[in-house]
């Protein structure tokens, strides 16, 4: 047999003595036919050879020799008619050693096709009956041959199997496995394979009333090439025949649905091909998520092209849910859950987080996401880049080795890593990526991004990339991270996914809160048949009372004149320590010198405006700059007074820069004060905060009496987050100079 399975037959040792001029071999297509007996020598032995020496025939042979094998053919003609083929001679001379001499010559066509007939079966079954499952599959073609002097059926050129759209590759399938090149598997070479076996996923057993026994061997994951991915190898051996078939199985890009394809099969008398695919939590399928009769869809083609191709239909069935479980309902169940927290609990402290979310097999599959974290669980952002909107399309353009290899983004934008499970079963593939930090999206001022490449043993699905926009709460500083639609599919493969984990693991990113109050970590998802379930985890901080709290506020008079009915320009300063508890609340009760100028409210922000624009357009009445350890840059802008239903203007503090905050203050009069409260400051070091309120014509304070007359005493309330409260007098530093002031009612 030759690499093409056509009949290769070689004569050698030829003698020198006489020069062979001409060769003439007949091969009976019966040799043990009965016609042949006057032709046949009996059996010989060394003393006396069978045959008739010197005779080109056996008429020397007075009695016909009987076969002593069944009367069953030989050789047998192609089932392809009507043109010839090409038949080849190659000889080696005594004169010229290891050089062959070529001739070409052609083998009659074939005819009488419409003889032929074609009805060849195909069937096949899941290892399995369990639904959302890796599963094994026993494949089996078979075409009868007959063995007797009727024109034998057509051989099987091509076979076809169109699966139903749920029954797809298990995203695990190769996970650990390498594949088998075509070198190793030796394709168009007269040798023995040599796969490894590793690369091993299941059994072929070819058959043939031709052959002593049957052709056994294995099938392996065949090396991807351009466009045909997933390749298996199908190798048997025996009788002297190495055969070495390749078959390929072709994913849907969009749903997944599997064609499995096996073309130019040889023209043999082979009856029955049968293929097992190993089951395990690795096998090749992953089956539909509902209990049904599945039909697939069969095509077979013959060689014989007079004959028609052969369609049909067989049904596979799953009758139970993963791990023996009940069918599951029309709409799955959809119960994620989640665990979240950080390594560390110490409050004030830096820790990784961990966030992992996990679902069983026969729920529904990850779709949206969405995580609010505590108040108080921060990042500090400085000294980390953003991964560019440039760098962060290249990832999704490349392979997985090449990321791998080469990541996108930078590494100082690199806050931590991924895992993502994905497949059925007890051992779904892991593929590990990278969280970088990234700019606005969406609305959010910050993003994360997961580039993430998919590789499973020698197949490479590509980069999954997965944006995640961070909201930040203008009150409070509270992330909501809104993530893009988790990928249900790549390279064709349905992911299914299983669990995703992130881990923010660069030293000196996450931040605990301050407050020990019970806390947890929120989220929400949408399942793929719509369902939506909220879940969460539990989330508390630890020795919070330990925390010092010692912040610090001074006020100066910065023009505007000190004298009565001047407006006054002021400006107040807080300085927090690090390692102290964050400040929850500040009350500053001004000194009665000081009182709103009613003549300069006409400029007043609304609401509306105020969540509209941001009051753009409006007058300010000062200025506010926060410059805070968890961030490059301050954050500054302007002060507007806010009008509200009744009582005294409310305060916004629209302060933009990396992350945009709105703190808002409460006004009212106490006992004559004008007392200002901000009830939400986020539980965040605030490091260095200035305000300044702008004096002049446009002032928001006026003086109620000359700030020399005597000292500008305001008085400070502080509430931390840890519970402790603080108390301070502050002296507004007027610049007055000279000696000691008269004392003065009112102050």
């Amino acid at each position: 047999m030759s690499s093409t399975y056509g009949l290769r037959f070689t004569v050698s040792g030829i003698t020198q003595e006489a020069p062979l001029t001409e060769a003439d071999l007949t091969f009976w297509g019966f040799p043990a036919a009965p016609e042949h007996n006057p032709q046949r020598f009996p059996k010989g032995s060394l003393a006396a050879p069978a045959g008739c020496p010197e005779l080109a025939d056996a008429s020397c042979i007075v009695e016909p020799v009987q076969a002593s094998v069944p009367v069953k053919p030989f050789t047998g003609n192609p089932s392809v008619c009507g043109t010839p083929m090409p038949t080849t001679l190659d000889v080696e001379t005594y004169q010229q050693p290891g050089k062959l001499v070529h001739a070409d010559g052609s083998y009659p066509s074939i005819t009488e096709c419409e003889r032929q007939t074609f009805r060849p079966v195909a069937q096949a079954h899941l290892t399995t009956d369990e639904t959302d499952s890796p599963s094994g599959m026993e494949f089996e073609f078979t075409i009868p041959q007959s063995q007797n002097f009727s024109a034998s059926p057509s051989q099987l050129r091509a076979a076809t199997l169109l699966f139903p759209e749920e029954l797809t590759i298990n995203p695990d399938a190769a996970d650990g496995q390498t594949a088998c090149s075509d070198t190793q598997a030796r394709i168009g070479q007269e040798t023995t394979a040599a796969c490894p076996d590793s690369s091993k996923v299941g059994n072929v057993t070819i058959a043939s009333e031709s052959l002593p026994g049957d052709l056994k061997g294995s099938i392996y994951l065949g090396e991807p090439v351009p466009g045909n991915q997933y390749r298996l190898l199908l190798i048997a051996d025996g009788f002297g025949f190495h055969t070495k078939l390749v078959g390929k199985l072709l994913p849907d890009p969009q749903t997944g649905r599997l064609t499995a394809v096996f073309e130019n099969l040889p023209q043999l008398p082979l009856e029955t091909f049968s293929l097992h695919l190993f089951a395990s939590d690795r096998g090749v399928f992953a089956t539909p998520t509902h209990c049904a009769v599945y039909a697939v869809e069969t095509h077979l083609y013959p060689w014989n092209s007079e004959l028609a191709d052969q369609g049909g239909q067989f049904g596979i069935g799953l009758d139970r849910g993963p791990q023996g479980k009940p069918c599951p309902p029309v709409v799955r169940p959809f119960h994620p859950l989640l665990e979240a927290g950080t390594s560390l609990s110490k409050a004030g402290s830096f820790s990784h987080f961990t966030l992992r979310l996990d679902r069983e097999d026969g729920d529904q599959f990850l779709g949206d996401l969405n995580f609010k974290m505590p108040p108080g669980l921060l990042a500090s952002l400085r000294g980390i880049d953003y991964c560019s909107e440039a760098d962060i399309a290249t990832a999704a353009l490349k392979t997985g080795h090449t990321e791998q290899a080469i990541p996108s983004c930078p590494a100082s934008s690199q806050v931590g890593t991924t895992n993502v499970a994905a497949g059925p079963g007890t051992h779904p593939l892991h593929a590990i990526g990278s969280m970088y930090l990234a700019g606005p999206l969406n609305g959010a001022p910050l993003s994360l991004v997961a580039i993430t490449p998919v590789l499973a043993g020698p197949y490479d699905y590509g980069v999954v990339v997965v944006r995640v926009a961070l909201h930040v709460d203008s009150l409070d500083a509270r992330v909501f991270a809104v993530s893009d639609k988790v990928p249900s599919i790549i390279g064709g493969i349905p992911i299914r996914m299983r669990s995703i984990q992130v881990n923010l693991d660069r030293d000196g990113f996450m931040l605990n809160p301050t407050n020990c109050a019970p806390m947890s970590v929120d989220s929400q998802g949408i399942g793929d048949q719509g369902t939506v379930a909220d879940f969460s985890s539990y989330f508390q901080a630890s020795d919070c009372a330990q925390l010092p709290f010692k912040p610090r506020m001074t006020i100066a008079h910065k023009g505007g004149g000190k004298s009565r009915s001047r407006n006054p320009s002021l400006e107040f300063h807080l300085r927090t320590r690090p390692g102290d508890a964050n400040v929850k609340s500040v009350s500053v009760i001004l000194s009665k010198a000081f009182a709103i100028d009613q003549r300069h409210l006409g400029n007043l922000c609304s609401e509306a405006q105020l969540a509209a624009d941001k009051c753009a357009g409006r007058q300010a009445i000062g200025t506010a700059v926060t410059r805070t350890p968890l961030l490059d840059g301050p954050l500054a802008g302007p002060v507007y007074a806010v009008s509200g239903k009744g009582g005294l203007p409310r305060l916004a503090f629209v302060l933009d820069g990396q992350v945009p905050l709105v703190p808002r203050g409460k006004s009212s009069s106490t006992e004559g004060a004008l007392k200002t409260v901000v009830p939400t400051i986020p539980d965040a070091p605030i490091g260095d905060f200035r305000l300044t309120i702008f004096g002049g014509k446009q002032g928001y304070l006026v003086n109620t009496r000359s700030l020399c007359a005597h000292p500008v005493v305001t008085t400070v309330e502080y509430a931390a987050q840890n519970g402790r409260k603080l108390t301070q007098k502050v002296k507004a530093a007027a610049g007055c100079g000279g000696g000691k002031a008269k004392k003065r009612r009112g102050a």
